[in-house]
């Protein structure tokens, strides 16, 4: 089986390690008590574990030993267990960390080692793969390996780094847009958000690797459960009919109208906004329709026969008498009039 530089690089760290951890071992203050003692006697421990090639337990004792007395040496000796088992990352942090102990107390750490924590790190800005990441949902949360991400800028960039928080649920990253570094090797990339279906992916990053990472999370649709007082009155969204109540109707987030009838009965309208994957119980209160009386059919028959009676009786009562014949008066031609 080939082995990678980045894993060669790695073996010769180991063989030099031993030999840096034997060598370099805080001066111990005994004025300090207790925690001083406690520490010193961690580190010795850790220097024992490192001889034997034993990194796991030999960076437990170096932490123990920070614990009880911070020093930049002791954090520097972590940051080589870290280097030795892999995590470049977690080893980079403690690197930093003991190069910014050492710049406020030069004492903490001889100038020779100063200048292999600069070279680790300058070696760590060519292997670590950095990818330039697009999250889509920007708010959603994000985790690589079980832990979320330690924020860092560089200039007006967002970094991110994995694998230096403590396990966790994801967090939501600054802005939508930022540079992921991580260790070389495969790793369990987990997204999340509420209303979005959650993705989990493996991925495999080789030494020095950049370029783009798309993160981008589909929808779940919503869903409005419609009930009415009435069963089985008509169901129409937007216009378009869904069903009979009861119904589940399940559309892409967004904004609807919703018109619920049935023949005898007001018709019932609401307007109803939905995120992703959110869930909605509508029910429809439907009221009996009251018809006014001017309305109904019996009502116009009966009031067509009383117009027409009216008319008659009208017409009997207003029309004119008409005009008598006219009265022969005879040969004398004498006629009396009414």
């Amino acid at each position: 089986m080939s082995v990678s530089p980045f894993r060669r690089r790695v073996a010769v760290v180991l063989g030099v390690g031993v030999w840096l951890l034997a060598a370099a071992c805080p001066p111990v203050a005994r004025a300090d008590g207790d925690a001083t003692e406690a520490a010193s006697k961690e580190y010795s421990r850790g220097n024992e574990l490192a001889r034997a090639a034993r990194w796991a337990e030999a960076l437990g004792a170096f932490e123990a030993s920070y614990a009880a007395k911070a020093h930049a040496l002791t954090l520097y000796n972590i940051g080589v267990c870290e280097r030795v088992l892999g995590r470049a990352t977690r080893a980079r942090e403690r690197f930093r960390a003991a190069l910014a102990r050492a710049s406020a107390d030069a004492t903490e750490l001889p100038a020779s080692i100063r200048e292999e924590v600069e070279g680790f790190l300058a070696e760590y800005g060519r292997i670590l793969p950095r990818l330039a990441v697009t999250l889509e949902p920007r708010d959603a949360g994000i985790a690589v390996d079980g832990r979320p991400l330690r924020e860092h800028r560089e200039g007006d960039r967002v970094v991110l780094e994995a694998g230096v928080e403590a396990p966790g649920i994801g967090k939501a990253p600054p802005s939508a847009t930022f540079d992921l570094e991580l260790d070389p090797g495969t790793h369990v990339i987990t997204i999340t958000r509420q209303g979005y279906r959650d993705v989990v992916m493996t991925r495999d990053f080789a030494p020095g690797q950049k370029g783009p990472l798309n993160l981008v999370l589909s929808e779940l649709p919503s869903t409005i459960h419609v009930s009415s007082t009435i069963i089985g009155a008509q169901v129409r969204v937007n216009d378009v009919d869904v069903g009979l109540t009861p119904v589940d109707v399940i559309r892409p987030a967004g904004s609807y109208h919703l018109v619920v009838s049935r023949a005898g009965y007001v018709p019932f309208t609401n307007d109803i906004k939905l995120g992703p994957g959110e869930e909605s119980n509508l029910r429809a209160t439907l009221a009996e329709e009251r018809i006014p009386i001017t309305k109904r059919w019996w009502f116009w028959t009966g009031a067509a026969g009383v117009v027409a009676a009216a008319t008659v009786i009208t017409y009997f009562v207003t029309r004119p008498t008409p005009a008598p014949q006219p009265y022969d008066g005879g040969s004398a031609g004498w006629v009396v009039m009414p």
